[in-house]
């Protein structure tokens, strides 16, 4: 096997550049050997290392250039030794001798001292010549017949500096061959052997050193086969993931198909249901209104036929009656039309399935990342609360959920409240996976994750700070925000939400929004804008706190002391207001634009409508004696999680319904709970408290 990957001759005498036969060998000393003209242009332009084409190792340049580099002698003796070889197998070949130069007389033999074919009569003069009598001449027939290995006829090199002397001799001193001429004049002195004797020195060292390099080589083979490996294994397992996404996707969307099928088929009943009831009360107030028409109808008549047709006579025995039953009929008031029982109305969501369920995950493999697996949620569409960022690398892997959501009849008919009741799934438990931020937060306010997958985090007990703050919890960086800014004095900082492109928005109990780039730069900042039903006075200063982005990419700021949220653009720019029941301390919107708003130490919590009107109450727990729900977050499956700011046992974390149910509670291991934010899996669970960090995961 190893004598298979070694290069065979046709290789070593291939240029790796032209991919032709070698011209003027120079060899690099990864000992990868070009021609000369090639390796040149390929060096165009480096002054001080040239890249091998080949193993792209880099070496530096000689100082003469290219030509520097050694001449590889054994390309050209290869190159001969193949020429001969290919000539002495062609039956057709005719070799001219190299001495005489005759055409009609075939050559016979081959002289490695001249490095030439000679015919029959120069071999003569070869055996006459005393100059010559000692030049190694090899017959074709012995060289055709195999008596003579061809590997014998090797090329005399002759001293470029004594002209006609054989280089015979090895200066070990200098690592150079060397005539006889030069051993008296130029090496006098020196380490020197015959050539024979240092190239069996040479050979027992170099089959030392090949024993070693064969073995990692070996080693490299294994290597190889195992990278091919890996390469079919990723083939086949690329192959596999798509076909079981493939799968997953087609039984997801039967099973999302028969939910939304039966979702129809329910809401079609309770369509069919209001109007069967409001048909039940038309009728009847029809059937009244019919009665008192036939009473006026009655009256009316009777007072018309007395009076003009009837004796007085007639008169004077009905007069009384008619007269009593005329006044009763003219005092009654007519019955109101309840114009509302013939409406049914079915308002379309603006997203049918939202949260959209996951399909499932990826966990691939990174040799970057070999400690860890990398996972990456693979969905239709996000539905994750809007203060979440990129999933972090704490990410676990997402379970398969689904859940569609169809809405509800727009308005209430009277006495028929139709509403859709969405599955309650299991929540799991909740367990601490890492706590850090003791001794780095004083007063933490709320919490967000950046476009690079930190935590950043609000402190606003002795100035205003925020902390970045890796997934480890290991402290990045320590930003004093009161730094640089002119214009309006800094105060503490409270929420802070991060949009798409980065950017990052923070309120301060002022009037004014700071931004700042993703690295804590102070871009700008901008005033919110109260709607004209609120009042505005020398004595209710503004105070912005409640922040969130929405569906569209808008930023929400609420103002608690006027009670008004300020909608705007991420440059801005003024959008609209609108006035709230409560004061916004802390804010999140869900996918259908509905607003959870809680009031912080108030003690109540919302769920609004685009227009500020309430849709639903997030009711105080039973249990719970101290309540002030703090941050929110809205879930992957359109759920709320709630933060209860107290100490004790009221403290932690409780789950709600998006139609405001509550559904118990999921977190009790925090103190004095501030704020939450939920990563992008859905399963790991970041809380804020006074002077820590604590991430949960879902078990």
């Amino acid at each position: 096997m190893a004598e298979s990957n070694l290069p065979k001759t046709k290789d070593l005498t291939q240029c790796g550049i032209c991919l032709l036969v070698i011209e003027e060998p120079k060899a690099l000393p990864c000992l990868h050997s070009f021609c000369l003209k090639c390796l040149t242009k390929w060096a165009e332009g480096r002054k001080v290392t040239v890249m091998c084409p080949l193993c792209r190792q880099d070496f530096p340049i000689p100082t003469e250039g290219v030509k520097g580099f050694i001449t590889n002698f054994v390309i050209n003796t290869l190159k001969d030794r193949q020429e001969m070889a290919e000539k002495l197998q062609s039956k057709d070949a005719r070799f001219v001798c190299s001495c005489c130069k005759a055409t009609e007389t075939n050559a016979e033999a081959f002289c490695a001292d001249c490095c030439g074919f000679i015919c029959q009569e120069c071999g003569m003069r070869h055996k006459k010549v005393v100059i010559m009598q000692s030049h190694k001449t090899f017959p074709f027939v012995e060289l055709q017949s195999g008596k003579v290995d061809i590997k014998s006829v090797m090329r005399q090199e002759h001293c470029k500096k004594h002209k006609g002397q054989i280089l015979e001799f090895y200066c070990k001193t200098c690592d150079v061959l060397v005539c006889v001429g030069c051993t008296v004049v130029d090496h006098s002195g020196h380490t020197l052997v015959n050539l024979q004797s240092a190239t069996d020195e040479q050979r027992s060292e170099i089959k030392y050193l090949t024993i070693d390099c064969r073995k990692v080589s070996q080693v490299v083979e294994k290597s190889l086969k195992c990278v091919d490996k890996v390469r079919y294994n990723l083939q086949k397992s690329e192959k596999k993931a798509k076909d079981d996404l493939l799968q997953a996707a087609e039984e997801l969307r039967k099973q999302v198909l028969a939910e939304i099928r039966q979702k129809e088929i329910d809401m079609e009943a309770q369509i069919t249901l209001a109007a069967a009831e409001n048909i039940k009360q038309i009728d009847a107030q029809m059937d009244s209104l019919q009665l008192q028409q036939t009473r006026f109808e009655t009256a009316l008549q009777m007072a018309s036929e007395v009076t003009q047709t009837g004796s007085d006579h007639d008169l004077a025995l009905v007069f009384s009656s008619l007269k009593s039953s005329l006044r009763q009929l003219g005092d009654m008031t007519a019955e109101d039309v309840d114009e509302t029982l013939g409406k049914i109305e079915f308002t379309r969501s603006r997203c049918a399935l939202s949260p959209m369920p996951n399909l499932g995950s990826l966990s691939v493999g990174s040799k970057k990342e070999a400690t860890q697996a990398r996972h990456t949620t693979a969905m239709l569409a996000s539905g994750s609360d809007t203060k979440a960022s990129p999933v972090s690398p704490s990410t676990l892997i997402t379970k398969v959920r689904s859940s569609a959501n169809v809405s509800g009849i727009g308005s209430p008919v009277q006495g028929v409240q139709a509403s859709v009741q969405s599955k309650t799934m299991n929540d799991g438990t909740w367990k601490l996976s890492k706590q850090f931020g003791s001794g780095q937060l004083s007063r933490g306010r709320d919490i967000a994750i950046t476009s690079g997958g930190d935590f950043i985090v609000t402190d606003s007990d002795k100035g205003s700070v925020l902390h970045f703050l890796s997934q480890s919890g290991t402290l990045k960086r320590k930003l004093d925000i009161s730094q640089g800014l002119k214009s309006v004095q800094a105060s503490r900082p409270w929420n802070i939400v991060v949009s798409t492109d980065g950017r990052i928005f923070t309120t301060q109990w002022t009037s004014d929004v700071n931004v700042y780039d993703a690295n804590g730069t102070f871009k700008y900042q901008f005033v919110t804008r109260s709607p004209s039903n609120v009042s505005c006075t020398a004595q209710n200063a503004e105070r912005l706190m409640g922040l969130a982005i929405d569906n569209q990419g808008c930023v929400l700021v609420g103002e608690c002391t006027r009670k008004y949220i300020s909608k705007h653009s991420l440059d801005g720019s003024h959008i609209s207001s609108i006035k709230v029941p409560i004061p916004p301390v802390y804010l999140t919107v869900t996918p259908h634009d509905h607003i959870i708003v809680s009031s912080g130490w108030g003690g109540t919590a919302h769920i609004l409508d685009t227009r500020g009107n309430i849709l639903h109450t997030i009711s105080r727990p039973s249990a719970v004696s101290c309540w002030q729900p703090y941050g929110i977050c809205y879930t992957p499956d359109d759920d709320i999680y709630l933060a209860n700011c107290a100490s004790g046992s009221d403290g932690g974390i409780y789950r709600y319904s998006s139609s405001g149910q509550y559904l118990g509670c999921i977190i009790k291991d925090v103190d004095v709970p501030a704020c939450l934010t939920l990563c992008d899996d859905g399963n790991t669970l970041a809380v804020v408290e006074v002077r820590n960090v604590k991430v949960f995961s879902r078990q």
